[in-house]
């Protein structure tokens, strides 16, 4: 008696896991590479916008939105200026700049998608990176 039907009817059982295993360790690792480029991205904007941020707390930060878009087309950054120290020798105060770079990135494989998808059933997943820059300010006394 032949088994030979045997061992397609295993590999068609275990074959949709196996590539549902596959298919999702290669959209996390493209989703990983997506996170770092838009870490490094965040990190190149928060320091352009240490550098040359001088506006009182709380002003808008456009520009920082064109500098971003030059790098990632599809990110958006959103900033905050949050006080630190007061200069103990100058009595001004110090301030962070606080980056969040956002991007939705679409996902490739439909099966990893159903998994990793945020917000669920969209395709897509939103990922952040928050990055805080002191801002070099001049002393003002």
């Amino acid at each position: 008696m032949k088994k030979g039907g045997q061992v397609v009817v295993e590999m068609l059982l275990i074959l949709p896991v196996f590539l549902t295993i596959i298919f999702t360790i290669m959209e996390i690792g493209y989703v990983s590479f997506q996170l770092i480029l838009l870490n490094h991205a965040t990190y190149e904007v928060a320091r352009i916008g240490g550098m040359t941020t001088t506006s009182p707390p709380g002003h808008g930060c456009g520009k920082l939105n064109e500098f971003m878009k030059q790098i990632i087309l599809s990110a958006k950054v959103d900033c905050k200026m949050d006080p630190t120290l007061m200069d103990p020798q100058s009595g001004q105060q110090n301030y962070d700049l606080v980056i969040t770079g956002s991007n939705n990135i679409k996902l490739i494989f439909p099966i990893s998608n159903v998994i990793l998808a945020k917000p669920k059933g969209t395709g897509m997943r939103l990922i952040e990176a928050v990055v805080r820059m002191p801002i070099e300010s001049p002393l003002t006394k």
